[in-house]
């Protein structure tokens, strides 16, 4: 992850705004998603720390949570990507409460896939994360050297069923224009992130199943989700 932000661009800036139900009403109120600032950026890690270990697929069925050394890997990871001033926090207008979080990071060519870590947990959903990328195949498929992916998309459970992922996500079109990238890629990895995904217009690149995984090697192996999908997809930002 050598890539540098440019210093042209201000930080922290607001990326969109969108009107959404309120957590305690159907009525609408005001939510905006920008840049984590910096002295949020433990505030950021606690939050991905509470939901996403618990919530995303891969995650609940390896035990993530429970794993402290895989935690720490996972803690680690995030910290260095957010060094990069990419990441995207989403806010009540108003409110300081972190309602969402996406953190985000750049893939080139130049990338080692060989990384290494002390959990067998982490790295199972790190490797199994890094060949769906592969099949995938952006970076011939789009023409591009480098783009702009994610590690963790979390909202909190108060203010799901309101679209706040899809509009997280609908945030990075503005992010990455400004930041001079061309395409946003990502793996989803459950249902409900595709599905934000696919409202915020990214397209499928590559599909197989968990239980199609297990063929590809014997560690990726992930109970009782063999039918579900994984999925890695794109957006073109012109």
């Amino acid at each position: 992850m050598s890539w540098t932000r440019p210093e042209s661009i201000p930080f922290p800036s607001v990326w969109h705004r969108f009107q959404a139900k309120a957590p305690d009403s159907d009525a609408e109120v005001s939510y905006l998603v920008q840049d984590l600032p910096e002295d949020r950026y433990e505030d950021g890690v606690a939050f991905m720390s509470r939901f996403f270990p618990h919530d995303e697929q891969m995650n609940q069925v390896l035990g993530l949570a429970s794993d402290s050394v895989a935690m720490k890997g996972v803690v680690q990871l995030w910290r260095e990507m957010l060094k990069l001033k990419l990441s995207v926090v989403c806010f009540r207008e108003g409110s300081p409460e972190i309602v969402g979080l996406n953190v985000l990071g750049v893939a080139s060519k130049e990338d080692r896939d060989d990384e290494k870590f002390a959990s067998a947990i982490f790295q199972t959903i790190f490797d199994t994360i890094g060949y769906v990328s592969q099949q995938a195949n952006v970076f011939q498929r789009y023409g591009v050297d480098r783009y702009l992916n994610a590690m963790g998309l979390s909202v909190d459970p108060t203010f799901r069923g309101r679209g706040i992922a899809t509009e997280i996500l609908k945030a990075r079109v503005p992010l990455c224009r400004a930041v001079g990238l061309r395409l946003t890629s990502t793996c989803f990895t459950g249902a409900g992130s595709q599905k934000a995904a696919a409202r915020a217009g990214f397209q499928e690149d590559f599909s197989i199943t968990y239980g199609e995984l297990r063929a590809v090697n014997e560690r990726f192996v992930f109970p009782g989700i063999e039918q579900k999908p994984c999925k890695y997809m794109s957006l073109k930002v012109d």
